[in-house]
């Protein structure tokens, strides 16, 4: 399985770099090897780097980013990355079983880096069945094929208020939210009717479950916003406290 997968990983260039080299060195020692194809919008060291230049943060610059660096993916598997995340080896090398759908790992935890409350530095917390592209793993035919339909609408003229996230992730919209997301339309979603249907009710998705956790670190520039779940710790297995895994890799 490790000669067909690649690791795609995704940067605008914006996080501190203490943190973005930090999630790299965890990343290169996890991979154990695996390839890396790093899209990102200025030039970087990490793996083959494809470089789109600045064209800022939105759906659409993450839609275009995904589809750059999987121009020079060769292999059938991909596994999204994002650069503030953490992730286990055990992750990068899950088997999903199915080629058509789309498989999000659930058992990934937030962990709190930065922010507006310092007493909640180095917690982790649990945000049960909740969907994230860093924890998506497909393959490169199906991711290829989903982007490109949903940037096709984008460009066509397609405008949802308060933006895509009702199907940022593919294969994770449900009857209640593709109808939330045609009722949120500008006044002309009875155009987009059929063709959203077909983008939203085409792919599937299914959760899988590591045994150790992936980490999303909230930094307080996130692009998803803050997030924070109810089930806290400071000490997590395997990752143990963060200032004895951040000293650990100094």
């Amino acid at each position: 399985m490790a000669d067909n997968r690649t690791l795609l990983y995704l940067s605008d260039n914006s996080l501190e770099p203490s943190i973005s080299d930090f999630c790299k060195r965890m990343l290169v020692r996890a991979a154990e090897g695996l390839p890396i194809v790093s899209v990102s919008q200025k030039p970087m060291d990490l793996g083959r780097n494809v470089c789109v230049g600045e064209i800022g943060r939105s759906w659409v610059s993450i839609y275009r980013q995904i589809l750059a660096g999987l121009e020079v993916v060769d292999t059938e598997w991909v596994c999204l990355i994002e650069h503030d995340c953490l992730y286990t080896s055990e992750h990068l090398h899950y088997q999903p079983p199915d080629p058509m759908t789309f498989y999000y790992n659930a058992n990934h935890w937030l962990l709190q880096w930065h922010g507006n409350h310092p007493e909640m530095e180095g917690m982790y917390s649990y945000w049960p069945r909740r969907v994230a592209c860093s924890q998506l793993i497909c393959t490169r035919e199906r991711l290829t094929a989903s982007t490109s339909e949903i940037l096709d609408l984008i460009y066509a003229g397609l405008q949802l208020k308060g933006g895509f996230r009702w199907h940022g992730e593919p294969g994770t919209v449900d009857n209640k939210a593709y109808q939330a997301a045609v009722l949120a339309g500008s006044g002309s979603s009875a155009q987009w009717h059929r063709p959203l249907t077909v983008y939203l009710t085409k792919y599937r998705s299914e959760f899988f479950r590591t045994e150790q956790p992936n980490l999303d670190c909230r930094h307080g520039s996130n692009f998803s916003g803050p997030r924070r779940g109810k089930h806290r710790t400071f000490d997590l297995a395997p990752w143990g406290k963060f200032a004895d895994l951040w000293e650990s890799t100094a």
